[in-house]
């Protein structure tokens, strides 16, 4: 008998333990991957709702246009969010997953009104699809 080498069925069982460990990590990692792009979101969202709120308190309603008047306008895009509001700094645009977007309405003859703020997942990101809001009341969808 040799018993100085490694059986063919010996290598076997060794390769299935290893196939089946990697089966069980790899879609837990993808998962927690996805929950941190997530995450990305969540702060950011929360981030511009504070600097909305800051905005109100600063001007008396969530959005003034050249002439001083409170109105309705929408902001699509991350670096025209970025221009509206200063203070929002998500990290560098291109590595974003998401991009983000503000919808700000004035009540009619009144310095009232409401905003929400969204995040839409990138297209060929780990996120592509899904698509999270926030609003003045704090209203949340996440």
């Amino acid at each position: 008998m040799n018993t100085r080498g490694v059986s063919l069925i010996e290598l076997l069982i060794v390769l299935s333990i290893i196939s089946v460990l990697a089966l069980i990590a790899v879609p837990a990692y993808l998962g927690q991957q996805k929950s941190a792009a997530r995450t990305e979101a969540y702060s950011n969202l929360e981030n511009l709702r504070l600097l909305e709120e800051q905005y109100f308190a600063e001007n008396s309603c969530y959005y003034k246009n050249a002439g001083g008047v409170c109105t309705n306008t929408s902001v699509s895009g991350t670096n025209n969010v970025k221009a509206f509001l200063p203070g929002f700094k998500p990290g560098d645009t291109a590595a974003l997953s998401f991009d983000y977007s503000l919808s700000v309405y004035a009540v009619s003859g009144a310095n009232a009104g409401g905003f929400t703020a969204t995040a839409a997942g990138k297209t060929h990101t780990r996120v592509s699809g899904d698509s999270f809001w926030i609003n003045h009341d704090n209203s949340k969808n996440f």
